[in-house]
């Protein structure tokens, strides 16, 4: 029987885990063998607070995903998301070696090799380097520089980073498993490869992928990344919300899929739910405008807030493909609908079908899935993981680092979780790219001093954190009382 060489993806969102397998075929499509989800506690925000619970969840996924296709898995690639997560612009040059016959590689390899060179601050790891663009003699920008005539050739670079803890504890939680992490990628970079189609990446687009508790905002333009951004709230800050409305925990969920809508005009004025409770005493009837009420007003601030990150890139104008939805979240009804009202772009709610055969396409045809697909497609690129055909016993659990005593007489009371900080987008590209280039455009020191210092990507900024849940309340609050005097 033939070897298979596959490549597994862990995406470790806020609510769910999701572990996917799959290979490249001749054609150079991926098959996707096998899609997993689970859900998962201990992650707030993209960080992992419980190595323990998120080490279960995964395993469980894991186990599954080895039944399926009677492998062991060892290797994996794995995708990592949260405000932690952000862009930074830095722009050098290199002086052409013989302008007589123009820019060559060599000097392209140049330019690379400077921006490798470039430091992150200390708690931070760069993940990737994206060229923006490329210019020669400063005054004419082209996409290939090769064989421009020209002194001196200059580019922006793009430099994804991401604090180290983030990433040292997703190593650890699969570590724990047996399973070496080959790479780890940002969820914002492997997402668009999963849902976008050339004529999006070339024109302009922006994806918007909501998961539970980040939504991450990419914007292409002319098939480059030009931005990523990271917003701590998604479906989770939704689901706080409509808990206020007295709705038991275990069906805040199903009511929110099943009857909730993103805008409140388009859900029915007069229809009743009934939630049950405990007892039959304790059932409460939900009118449904008034739960669309709830559900858009946190809808309003996630939108509001992808809004001014666009806005922040610098290519809002430019995106002719609008802003292309996807993530678990993005299958709330009428929320295509709430964004084009919110940002008067064109909107379209996708799931994986870039890159993928026809029968992959089945088997994740969810919008929850566009990430695992995503870091599947990047994954392969970069080289299939070892995997043990046919394994002789299953996997073990990973060790228990604490065993919780039972409590005493009338029990004790465990602490509440603090609410998620609300969210403030950060300064414009143009304030933060300011500060990136500020080293390198100091007066007084020539080209030669300055290649001998270590280059350095600006620090990550302070934010600002405003009282969005509050004033999101409030909203809720005068809204919420009208609906009920006027169904009184």
């Amino acid at each position: 029987m033939e070897k298979k060489n596959y490549t597994v993806a862990v995406d470790l969102g806020c609510s769910s885990v999701v572990v996917a397998v799959g290979e490249k075929t001749p054609e150079g499509l991926l098959d996707v063998a096998c899609v997993v989800t689970k859900p998962v506690e201990g992650v707030n925000a993209g960080r992992i607070e419980n190595i323990e619970l998120v080490s279960r969840a995964i395993r469980e996924a894991v186990s599954e995903a080895e039944q399926q296709l009677g492998i062991r898995i060892t290797e994996a690639y794995a995708g990592i998301s949260g405000d932690f997560v952000r862009c930074a612009r830095h722009t050098d040059h290199v002086f052409v070696y013989d302008p007589q016959n123009g820019v060559n590689q060599k000097d392209v390899d140049a330019l690379f090799d400077r921006m490798r060179n470039v430091q992150a601050p200390d708690d931070e790891t760069i993940m990737e380097r994206v060229p923006q663009n490329y210019m020669v003699d400063d005054n004419q920008e082209v996409r290939n520089p090769v064989g421009s005539f020209g002194k001196k050739l200059s580019s922006t670079f793009n430099f994804i980073l991401c604090l180290k803890t983030p990433m040292q504890r997703l190593d650890m939680a699969l570590k724990r498993l047996g399973i070496k992490m080959l790479g780890v990628m940002s969820d914002a970079l492997a997402t668009p490869e999963a849902v976008l189609l050339p004529d999006e990446k070339e024109e302009g687009v922006a994806v918007v992928d909501v998961g539970g508790g980040v939504t991450d905002v990419t914007v292409y333009y002319r098939n480059v990344v030009r931005y990523v951004a990271s917003i701590p709230m998604g479906a989770s800050a939704i689901n706080r919300d409509i808990r206020t409305m007295s709705v038991p925990e275990k069906h805040v969920e199903s009511l929110k899929q099943k009857y909730g809508s993103a805008v409140a005009e388009l859900a029915p004025e007069d229809k009743l739910i009934r939630v049950n409770g405990r007892t039959a005493r304790e059932a409460k009837d939900i009118l449904l405008r008034n739960l669309a009420t709830v559900i858009e007003a946190r809808a309003t601030d996630i939108a509001e807030f992808v809004q001014q990150e666009i806005k922040d890139s610098g290519y809002a104008g430019k995106l002719a493909y609008g802003i292309v939805l996807t993530g678990g979240s993005a299958k709330l009804k009428d929320l295509d609908e709430l964004f084009r009202r919110v940002t008067g772009m064109d909107v379209r709610v996708a799931v994986p079908e870039t890159g993928i055969t026809g029968e992959s396409k089945e088997k994740v045809a969810d919008a929850a899935f566009s990430t695992a697909v995503g870091i599947l497609l990047k994954g392969a690129e970069l080289g299939g993981c070892a995997v043990i055909e046919h394994p002789a016993a299953p996997r073990p659990e990973p060790p228990r680092s604490f065993t919780p005593p039972r409590p005493a007489a009338g029990g004790f009371k465990a602490p509440q979780q603090p609410a998620a900080p609300p969210y403030t987008p950060p300064v414009s590209a143009s304030e933060s790219d300011s500060g990136v280039q500020a080293g390198a455009e100091s007066a007084g020191r020539t080209d030669e001093e300055r290649a001998a210092e270590p280059p350095m990507v600006e620090p990550k900024r302070s934010r600002n954190w405003g009282a969005i849940f509050q004033k999101t309340f409030d909203k809720i609050n005068k809204s919420f009382t009208a609906a009920e005097d006027e169904e009184i």
